[in-house]
């Protein structure tokens, strides 16, 4: 099952915090269709896995610009009803996929549900959190999470450490997903430049107002 549309967000019928080790760190976790991040900010990028070719992976490697993706033991099948693709967290020890952010950290994080070989296979997602250890979880689609929709989001808290990776390690079974989405955070060295054009967009409206002024002293 595909998203129809990826960046399509709908109402989210429910949200629960993971705690880690730390109390200070949280991620919320939303449930809906569709990626729901931060006052509805929409993604920097999703994956579809639409790249490489469907087929087994022993060792599993790809860059997708914003992301990396590597892993062991995974497989890229194309869905029943379309042409995409999604994927496969294998039926065996050491399956796991990986997640990396190549452009400073994340401050949200999603993906599609898209199914399970069997009752038993669950993941355990670990959050390698930037400015503070490490968020573990493990979601349960048979008891889970309430809510409807097969898209989980994770989102951190302002000010609370940010996401560098995220890993995933099914339990048992197989686990399929699809349409990995992160949202990145802006890095120290382009706030400068935010401020700055800010800073200009100021002087302008300043200098336009006063030329204004002028006009209609003069008038």
């Amino acid at each position: 099952m595909k998203l129809a549309s990826t960046f399509a967000l709908t109402a989210i019928a429910a949200a629960v915090s993971v705690l880690s080790a730390l109390p200070a760190e949280a991620l919320n976790i939303f449930r809906g269709t569709g990626p729901q991040f931060w006052q509805s900010l929409p993604p920097t990028g999703v994956i579809d896995f639409e790249t490489p070719a469907p087929g087994n992976y022993n060792f599993f490697g790809e860059d997708y610009g914003g992301a990396s993706a590597t892993g062991a033991w995974l497989e890229i099948l194309p869905a029943d009803a379309s042409a995409d693709n999604y994927l496969r967290l294998g039926n065996r020890a050491g399956s796991n996929v990986v997640f990396t952010s190549n452009r400073s950290t994340w401050d949200s994080f999603g993906f599609e549900f898209v199914g399970r070989s069997d009752s038993n296979a669950n993941m355990n997602i670990i959050f390698n959190l930037v400015g503070g250890g490490t968020s573990l979880t493990t979601l349960s689609f048979l008891l889970g999470i309430a809510g409807s929709g097969n898209y989980f989001s994770f989102v951190t808290n302002p000010g609370d450490p940010t996401i560098e990776s995220v890993s995933f390690f099914r339990t048992a079974g197989s686990i399929d997903i699809d349409n990995v989405a992160f949202r990145v955070v802006p890095t120290p060295a382009l706030l400068p430049g935010i401020i700055g054009m800010g800073i200009a967009a100021l002087k302008k409206r300043r200098d336009g107002e006063l030329a204004e002024a002028e006009a209609e002293a003069e008038a």
